[in-house]
């Protein structure tokens, strides 16, 4: 188990070395719902596709 005089001493190594711990929130992009958007609605067109070809046979 970790104490919490080791986070910080872990914490402040990593601040030495020049990594930022915290770094800043990056901007939202919107690409994955656009993606995913598009992915669900070709799957949804292809099921009905389906099921509508089942009625014609």
């Amino acid at each position: 188990m970790v104490t919490i005089e080791e986070d910080l001493e872990m914490l402040a190594q990593a601040m030495r070395h020049g990594i930022d711990p915290f770094p800043p929130a990056k901007p939202k992009r919107p690409w994955g719902r656009f993606a995913l958007a598009s992915f669900m609605i070709l799957l949804m067109l292809s099921w009905v596709s389906r099921i509508m070809m089942r009625f014609l046979d």
